[in-house]
């Protein structure tokens, strides 16, 4: 591991209320005429977690912080959150919308926030909308967006088509491609039990909410927001593995001192080094001084 930095609406109250008075892990809770499934996992202050594209909150089963409780929320359209056919659930500003109901729900006014990939892009888009909430951001394998408006464009023409392609192929079809991208090379090392856990989420996924994930929310529909990290002002960890070179290289560019760098991982560094990343977390939040 090398680090470059060593390191509410009408009917909120009833939604409060409700999650308050069950004595559960996991929970469901209603927005409008869809739903999202949360679970908690630990004891302590809120850590909200969001996973990755085509992944569900359980992605995050290896990763625990002490003092923490995490709140792992299932994206729209993935794990156990509902899969709305119509594409307004799955854009960017109803889901920061939506996300920001149910954490006020769950979390309260103050929590920390992590992200993962898909999930980054949507921590980081987050912060920027609810900064004085977020008391630190951790972000792994993010992007801060497409800076050049032509290409922000061809990516979303392309993610577009891809999402067109998974709903005439079926879930199998986007499994197998999926994996075989360069960016996931790296888990072909990782135990077969761990490889098994990874397929076994991509394959609950539907096509349809797959393809207009990346329709509505996508690396194309994300705005470019490089230029807003200095309205930042929380404490920032943003974490890539070394053979990830895309990340690696955004990293250093937009985050500077504190990004760490896990060496011999690529994209998904959580699940290919899940000890690497619990012992930066844990340095990040208790062993850093602001």
């Amino acid at each position: 591991m090398n680090c470059t930095k060593c390191i509410g609406c009408n009917n909120m109250k009833s939604i409060i209320q409700d999650i308050r008075t069950l004595d559960i892990q996991r929970m469901q809770i209603n927005i409008g005429e869809y739903h999202y499934g949360v679970t908690v996992v630990g004891t302590g202050k809120p850590l909200v977690c969001f996973h990755g594209f085509s992944e569900s909150g359980s992605t995050w089963d290896g990763i625990e912080v002490p003092g923490y409780r995490l709140i792992r929320i299932d994206s729209m359209g993935h794990g156990r959150s509902a899969r709305p056919m119509e594409l307004t659930p799955y854009t960017l500003p109803q889901m920061l919308s939506d996300l920001h109901r149910i954490i006020y729900a769950v979390a309260g006014e103050s929590y920390a926030l992590m992200g993962y990939s898909m999930g980054a892009r949507l921590a980081l888009l987050y912060a920027l909308e609810y900064p004085k909430e977020v008391t630190h951001l951790v972000l792994e394998s993010g992007s801060v967006g497409i800076e050049d408006r032509a290409a922000r464009q061809e990516r979303y023409f392309a993610d577009t088509a891809l999402g067109n392609r998974i709903r005439e192929q079926d879930i199998q079809w986007f499994s197998e491609t999926w994996a075989k991208l360069d960016i996931f090379k790296t888990q072909q090392s990782l135990p077969v039990k761990v490889q098994q856990q990874i397929q076994r989420r991509r394959l609950l996924n539907s096509p349809h909410a797959l393809a207009c994930t990346l329709e509505g929310s996508g690396q194309g529909s994300m705005p470019y927001v490089g230029h807003r990290l200095s309205e930042l002002t929380m404490p920032i960890c943003y974490i890539s593995g070394e053979l990830d070179t895309k990340y690696t290289a955004i990293g250093a560019q937009y985050f500077g001192d504190v990004h760490c760098i896990v060496l011999q991982v690529g994209h998904n560094v959580h699940v290919e080094a899940p000890e690497a990343y619990r012992q930066i977390l844990e340095q990040f939040f208790y062993n850093r001084k602001y």
